[in-house]
């Protein structure tokens, strides 16, 4: 629990690829546009790449966003904060407006979710025909809870004098807080001969220092009231779940640890990054990656949370009743052995095309960058998500100093989100704003997920 609410407090004080800011306006399209440190954990081969100034300082980027699949800030309005004609007297729900609100809940379950990434301190640097070099230190954080909607349904209904039986399977809770030290290098090879002009290859090597994490191994839970006779009702329980969690010391108030930057770990592990990228004529390239391989083995303050009950009662106000069901639900902790976690791999593939070096283009006023990128999670672990996500962004600069960016994504069948944003680029300094979800700004009785991110850059 103490996890859980030092994510939720950082995720929402605080406001992969959400610290690369110029990335988030573009719907996080990255994979053949980033450049210098936007290529940090994304694709390392666009290191070697030219971009603007040859060596790059990181001062402070981080980027958030908290998105839920059970129902709109609207419908919170609609349903929970009153009478609609006056929101001083409270609003009594009918059985139309229970099956409503439930109608709004996705089947099976929803997700809520929080991310953060900060992006406390990166340099990179080209150095022409031997390619670009870039060091990062980044902490990603962030939390997922999976609810199936018989909870709303039971506490809208509850138990119905005929009977009523609820199920939680599929409740799940997720929490992680990693810092990973990369280095990564890219080279660029020119070729003499078309299609393909050059070819960048490049490599990212990271050690990770694990800080948190909880994970649901599994949980199957089941409550309900069975009629047996005129007045007479049976009760029924049966759950049965296991969740495993590791935190450093300073995030359990009971060991009486101090605030530290650099926290011993509760948990050390390796990663990879891989990239590929292909210039081809007509200001096109094309460009793949796969990033995050490896793991965290996590050794310390290692607890578990179990059940294992199965049982029936007619009388649910009695002391044994009422501790056998706090333990049916709440589970026992144990201390636990050391877990591993897969970091949250993913499979990178994206297309650019700088319009103006098209043919029958050249003509269009300012500089125009359109890119498409599909993205494909390999392990749901530690953050990932293996739906996989399509992505198209675009940046316009009609004015050098003020670059205009957009896009749109698409993931496993939600609406899409439209991301904006914009930098003030100037030789030696660049800020950069962006959010991943606009329709917030226009709609923002209606929205059902927050997204924001800042940056500010210096290069030379």
């Amino acid at each position: 629990m103490i996890i859980l609410l030092f994510v939720i407090f950082m995720t929402h004080g605080l406001a992969g690829d959400r610290s690369s800011i110029r990335g988030m306006g573009m719907a996080r399209t990255l994979n053949a546009s980033a450049r210098g440190l936007d290529a940090l954990g994304i694709n390392p081969a666009n290191l070697a790449l030219p971009g603007r100034g040859f060596m790059s300082l990181n001062v402070l980027s981080f980027g958030t966003d908290v998105s839920t699949e059970l129902f709109s800030y609207d419908a919170y309005q609609d349903f929970f904060t009153g009478d609609p004609s006056d929101r001083s007297k409270p609003r009594f729900l009918t059985d139309d407006d229970k099956n409503r609100l439930l109608s709004l809940l996705p089947d099976g379950f929803g997700t809520t979710r929080t991310d953060l990434e900060l992006f406390s301190l990166g340099f990179s640097v080209r150095l022409q025909n031997f390619g670009g070099l870039a060091l990062g230190i980044t902490d990603r954080m962030g939390m997922s809870i999976d609810l199936p909607k018989e909870y709303l349904r039971m506490f809208l209904f509850g138990f119905d004098s005929t009977g009523s039986t609820y199920d939680f399977a599929g409740t799940a809770i997720s929490a992680w807080w990693w810092r990973e030290y990369n280095i990564s290098y890219g080279i660029e090879l020119r070729l003499r001969h078309p299609p393909v002009r050059s070819i960048a290859l490049g490599v990212g090597v990271k050690l990770i220092r694990g800080y948190a994490a909880v994970q649901t191994d599994h949980y199957n839970g089941i409550v309900g009231v069975e009629r047996t006779g005129l007045a007479e009702y049976r009760g029924i329980a049966d759950f049965s779940f296991l969740s495993r969690r590791s935190a450093i010391d300073q995030l359990d108030p009971d060991r009486g640890a101090t605030f530290d930057l650099f926290p011993e770990p509760a948990g050390t592990g390796f990663g990879v990054d891989l990239g590929l990228s292909l210039e081809l004529g007509l200001g096109v390239r094309i460009a793949a990656s796969v990033t995050d391989i490896g793991g965290i083995d996590w050794e310390k303050n290692i607890v578990e949370t179990s059940a294992d009950y199965a049982f029936s009662f007619t009388d649910p106000f009695s002391s044994a009743t009422q501790d056998s069901l706090e333990n049916a639900f709440k589970g026992k902790n144990s201390p636990g052995s050391g877990f591993s976690t897969n970091l949250p791999t993913a499979i990178r593939l994206g297309v650019m095309a700088e319009v103006q070096r098209i043919p029958g283009f050249s003509g269009v006023p300012g500089s125009m960058l359109l890119a498409l990128d599909i993205n494909q999670g390999l392990f749901s672990s530690m953050g990932g998500i293996v739906e996989p996500r399509l992505s198209l962004g675009l940046e316009y600069r009609i004015i050098p100093l003020l670059p205009l960016r957009t896009g749109i994504s698409f993931l496993r069948g939600d609406v899409a989100r439209w991301s904006a944003g914009f930098g003030l680029d100037f030789y030696a300094v660049t800020l950069d704003v962006a959010t991943e979800n606009l329709s917030m700004v226009f709609s923002p009785s209606s929205f059902s997920m927050f997204s924001f991110s800042l940056g500010l850059r210096i290069r030379s």
